[in-house]
């Protein structure tokens, strides 16, 4: 009689583990990377709006993010009776193009007085800034990839933004 073994080595099956666990650490990365773009414009957005906050507070002017009708763009503005539009720190043009990375935000003029305290103007073609005061808790600026969305809350009165 013929003994037949078949069957697999446990190398093989170790073999076969690793080359599992090499696609799947691919594939999870992968699956991050959209929502990372989210959180990282989240986060630098942030920071615009303290800048703003600070440069209000320090020109004894109001100072700002206004967005384009759509929520796909958005620059910083001086407002002296007019919005005068500044290159934001660390960006190459005036505007943040936000629909070249696949991203929108909640529309609106977002800015502050020159005691940097926050308002929001929801309609961004007005011809001046809001000087209502926000509603409690604050105002929620959203931003969004279509699949994932961050919230930034900015608060009423002091204008922080956690």
């Amino acid at each position: 009689m013929i003994k037949s073994e078949s069957g697999f080595t446990l190398f093989e099956i170790l073999v076969v583990l690793i080359v599992m666990s090499i696609i799947m650490v691919f594939a999870i990365g992968r699956g991050r990377i959209t929502s990372a773009g989210v959180k990282v414009q989240t986060e630098v957005l942030k920071s615009q709006l303290r800048h703003a906050q600070a440069s209000a507070m320090n020109d004894n002017s109001p100072w700002g993010i206004q967005t384009d009708g759509a929520g796909n763009a958005y620059w910083l503005f001086r407002y002296d009776g007019n919005f005068n539009q500044i290159r934001l720190p660390g960006e190459n043009a005036l505007t943040v193009n936000l629909a070249a990375a696949g991203l929108n935000m909640t529309p609106g003029i977002y800015s502050f007085d020159p005691d940097g305290i926050p308002h929001f103007e929801s309609d961004p073609t007005a011809s001046e800034p809001s000087t209502a005061a926000l509603s409690s808790p604050g105002q929620q600026i959203t931003i969004s990839d279509g699949t994932d969305s961050y919230i930034i809350l900015v608060t009423r009165n002091t204008g922080f933004i956690p």
